[in-house]
C-alpha cells in the first residue's frame, strides 16, 4: 500500500512554535515538494494506534521532524515499536543561522519562522532523496 513511500511523522508540538513549524514544513514536503515519496503519519492517530498510522510507520522509512528536546514524535513512534531512519531536529536547521523564533507565533508565522520552516523542509527533501537513493541519511 506504501510500497516506495517515505513516512513523515512531524511533532506536534500544540502551543508551541516549534511544533507549528515543524508541521508546516511536513505539509511542504508531502503536498508540494514530494507529494509522491511521502506520506504523512499523524502522531495522535500514531499514538492511538489506528492502523493506516502504524502500517506506515510499518512499511516505511520513517522521518521524523522534532521541534524540542522532549522528542514526543519519536517516542509516539517508539511507542508503536518503530524507530526512525532520520531525525530532524527544527533547531538544530535554525543553529547558526541568526534566526530567532518568536514563542508566541504559533499559528501565523511571521517572516523568521517561515525562513525556518524552509530550512527544515530542506533537510527533510535532502534526507528524502538519500533514503530513495539507496543512501544512509
Amino acid at each position: 500500500m506504501f510500497e516506495n513511500k517515505i513516512a513523515i511523522l512531524p511533532c506536534t508540538g500544540v502551543g508551541q512554535v516549534v511544533g507549528t513549524i515543524a508541521r508546516q514544513a511536513a505539509y511542504l514536503v508531502c503536498d508540494d515538494l514530494k507529494p509522491d515519496d511521502t506520506v504523512l503519519v499523524c502522531l495522535p492517530a500514531l499514538v492511538k494506534g489506528v492502523q493506516e498510522d502504524i502500517d506506515m510507520i510499518c512499511d516505511c522509512p520513517v522521518i521524523v521532524i522534532e521541534g524540542c528536546k522532549e522528542r514526543c514524535a519519536t517516542h509516539a513512534l517508539q511507542l508503536q515499536d518503530g524507530s526512525p531512519s532520520v531525525t530532524i531536529s527544527v533547531r538544530q536547521a535554525m543553529k547558526g543561522k541568526g534566526l530567532k523564533i518568536r514563542r508566541e507565533a504559533r499559528r501565523a508565522l511571521t517572516e523568521p519562522e517561515q525562513i525556518v520552516v524552509q530550512l527544515v523542509s530542506e533537510r527533510v527533501v535532502e534526507a528524502i532523496d538519500r533514503l530513495k537513493s539507496g543512501g544512509v541519511a
